[in-house]
Protein backbone atom coordinates (compact mmCIF):
# COMPACT_ATOMS: atom_id res chain seq x y z
CA UNK A 1 0.00 0.00 0.00
CA UNK A 2 1.74 3.47 -0.95
CA UNK A 3 1.91 5.54 2.03
CA UNK A 4 -0.11 8.54 0.44
CA UNK A 5 -3.47 6.26 0.15
CA UNK A 6 -3.20 4.89 4.23
CA UNK A 7 -5.32 7.99 5.41
CA UNK A 8 -7.47 7.32 2.32
CA UNK A 9 -8.25 3.40 2.75
CA UNK A 10 -8.45 3.94 6.72
CA UNK A 11 -10.97 6.25 5.89
CA UNK A 12 -13.00 3.89 3.42
CA UNK A 13 -12.84 1.14 5.74
CA UNK A 14 -14.14 3.54 8.89
CA UNK A 15 -17.28 4.12 6.62
CA UNK A 16 -17.80 0.85 5.50
CA UNK A 17 -17.98 -0.52 9.34
CA UNK A 18 -20.16 2.31 10.70
CA UNK A 19 -22.41 1.69 8.10
CA UNK A 20 -22.54 -1.59 8.09
CA UNK A 21 -23.19 -1.09 12.51
CA UNK A 22 -26.00 1.77 11.58
CA UNK A 23 -28.20 -1.22 9.33
CA UNK A 24 -28.23 -3.66 12.21
CA UNK A 25 -31.35 -3.83 13.88
CA UNK A 26 -30.21 -2.57 17.18
CA UNK A 27 -27.22 0.16 16.21
CA UNK A 28 -26.36 0.91 19.57
CA UNK A 29 -25.82 -2.42 21.35
CA UNK A 30 -23.69 -3.57 17.91
CA UNK A 31 -21.52 -0.80 17.61
CA UNK A 32 -18.17 -1.02 18.41
CA UNK A 33 -16.70 2.07 19.86
CA UNK A 34 -13.92 2.75 17.23
CA UNK A 35 -10.56 4.16 18.24
CA UNK A 36 -8.82 5.92 15.83
CA UNK A 37 -4.75 5.89 16.12
CA UNK A 38 -2.64 8.54 14.43
CA UNK A 39 -0.45 11.34 15.62
CA UNK A 40 -0.92 13.64 13.04
CA UNK A 41 -3.21 16.47 12.19
CA UNK A 42 -5.02 13.97 9.99
CA UNK A 43 -4.92 11.44 12.66
CA UNK A 44 -6.95 13.73 15.04
CA UNK A 45 -9.22 15.10 12.23
CA UNK A 46 -10.34 11.16 11.10
CA UNK A 47 -10.93 10.49 15.08
CA UNK A 48 -13.21 14.10 15.34
CA UNK A 49 -15.07 12.60 11.85
CA UNK A 50 -15.00 9.13 12.37
CA UNK A 51 -14.01 7.71 15.68
CA UNK A 52 -15.27 7.50 19.24
CA UNK A 53 -11.96 7.98 20.33
CA UNK A 54 -8.49 9.47 19.49
CA UNK A 55 -6.14 7.22 20.54
CA UNK A 56 -2.36 8.43 20.19
CA UNK A 57 0.56 6.63 20.77
CA UNK A 58 3.66 6.57 22.89
CA UNK A 59 3.86 10.66 23.03
CA UNK A 60 5.77 12.90 25.62
CA UNK A 61 3.44 14.31 28.02
CA UNK A 62 4.05 18.02 26.27
CA UNK A 63 2.72 17.14 23.10
CA UNK A 64 -0.31 15.50 23.96
CA UNK A 65 -1.13 18.54 26.35
CA UNK A 66 -0.94 20.47 23.35
CA UNK A 67 -2.54 17.85 20.96
CA UNK A 68 -5.41 17.63 23.45
CA UNK A 69 -5.87 21.25 22.42
CA UNK A 70 -5.78 20.55 18.71
CA UNK A 71 -8.16 17.44 19.29
CA UNK A 72 -10.94 19.92 20.65
CA UNK A 73 -10.13 22.67 18.04
CA UNK A 74 -10.83 20.30 14.88
CA UNK A 75 -14.18 19.07 17.53
CA UNK A 76 -14.75 22.74 17.23
CA UNK A 77 -14.00 22.99 13.61
CA UNK A 78 -15.95 20.54 12.21
CA UNK A 79 -19.12 20.90 14.79
CA UNK A 80 -18.76 17.76 16.01
CA UNK A 81 -18.25 16.14 19.62
CA UNK A 82 -14.38 15.63 20.79
CA UNK A 83 -13.68 12.02 20.61
CA UNK A 84 -12.71 10.40 24.29
CA UNK A 85 -8.86 10.63 24.78
CA UNK A 86 -7.30 6.86 24.77
CA UNK A 87 -3.71 7.52 24.46
CA UNK A 88 -1.45 4.32 24.44
CA UNK A 89 1.57 5.49 26.64
CA UNK A 90 4.38 3.45 26.89
CA UNK A 91 5.31 2.32 30.87
CA UNK A 92 9.12 1.50 31.44
CA UNK A 93 10.07 2.00 35.29
CA UNK A 94 13.74 3.08 35.73
CA UNK A 95 15.79 3.45 38.93
CA UNK A 96 16.19 7.25 38.63
CA UNK A 97 14.24 9.63 37.40
CA UNK A 98 14.17 10.79 33.69
CA UNK A 99 15.01 14.36 32.58
CA UNK A 100 15.55 14.07 28.70
CA UNK A 101 13.43 16.85 26.89
CA UNK A 102 12.40 14.30 24.89
CA UNK A 103 11.00 11.45 27.42
CA UNK A 104 7.69 9.76 26.91
CA UNK A 105 4.77 9.35 28.92
CA UNK A 106 4.97 6.54 31.11
CA UNK A 107 8.90 6.23 31.39
CA UNK A 108 10.94 6.98 34.20
CA UNK A 109 10.73 7.12 37.74
CA UNK A 110 7.27 6.10 39.64
CA UNK A 111 6.79 9.12 41.03
CA UNK A 112 6.96 10.55 36.86
CA UNK A 113 4.92 7.55 35.66
CA UNK A 114 1.90 8.32 38.24
CA UNK A 115 2.14 12.52 37.38
CA UNK A 116 2.22 11.47 33.59
CA UNK A 117 -1.36 9.35 33.96
CA UNK A 118 -2.75 12.41 36.51
CA UNK A 119 -1.80 15.25 34.00
CA UNK A 120 -3.68 12.45 31.27
CA UNK A 121 -6.49 12.36 33.53
CA UNK A 122 -6.42 15.71 33.80
CA UNK A 123 -6.77 16.48 29.71
CA UNK A 124 -9.91 14.33 30.10
CA UNK A 125 -8.96 10.96 29.43
CA UNK A 126 -10.83 8.25 31.49
CA UNK A 127 -9.03 5.13 29.96
CA UNK A 128 -4.69 5.17 29.46
CA UNK A 129 -3.33 1.85 27.82
CA UNK A 130 -0.30 1.18 29.65
CA UNK A 131 1.98 -0.70 27.39
CA UNK A 132 4.76 -2.38 28.99
CA UNK A 133 6.30 -3.99 26.19
CA UNK A 134 9.51 -2.06 25.11
CA UNK A 135 10.66 -3.65 22.11
CA UNK A 136 12.36 -6.46 23.60
CA UNK A 137 11.08 -10.28 23.31
CA UNK A 138 12.68 -11.04 26.30
CA UNK A 139 9.87 -9.27 28.68
CA UNK A 140 7.09 -11.56 27.21
CA UNK A 141 9.20 -14.34 29.02
CA UNK A 142 10.16 -12.68 31.72
CA UNK A 143 7.14 -9.67 32.08
CA UNK A 144 7.53 -9.88 36.26
CA UNK A 145 8.84 -5.94 36.16
CA UNK A 146 5.71 -4.88 34.29
CA UNK A 147 3.84 -6.29 36.57
CA UNK A 148 5.48 -4.51 39.35
CA UNK A 149 4.94 -1.49 37.81
CA UNK A 150 1.36 -1.98 37.16
CA UNK A 151 0.42 -3.08 40.71
CA UNK A 152 2.00 0.04 42.00
CA UNK A 153 0.15 2.23 39.73
CA UNK A 154 -2.90 0.10 40.56
CA UNK A 155 -1.56 0.63 43.78
CA UNK A 156 -1.86 4.26 43.68
CA UNK A 157 -4.79 4.77 42.08
CA UNK A 158 -6.92 2.78 44.21
CA UNK A 159 -5.51 4.36 47.38
CA UNK A 160 -6.39 7.92 45.34
CA UNK A 161 -10.35 6.42 44.87
CA UNK A 162 -10.39 5.69 48.53
CA UNK A 163 -10.09 9.11 49.58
Amino acid sequence: MPFRRRGALTDEHLHAMRDAWENTDDYHTAAIPIWVGGNSDAGIRRAVLLGDAWHPLRVTPGWLADAAGRLKAAADELRRPVPALTPRIRLRETREAVTAPDRLAGVGAIDQIIADINQIRLLGAETVVLDPFNGDLTEIRQPERAWQTLAAVAAYHKSQEDR
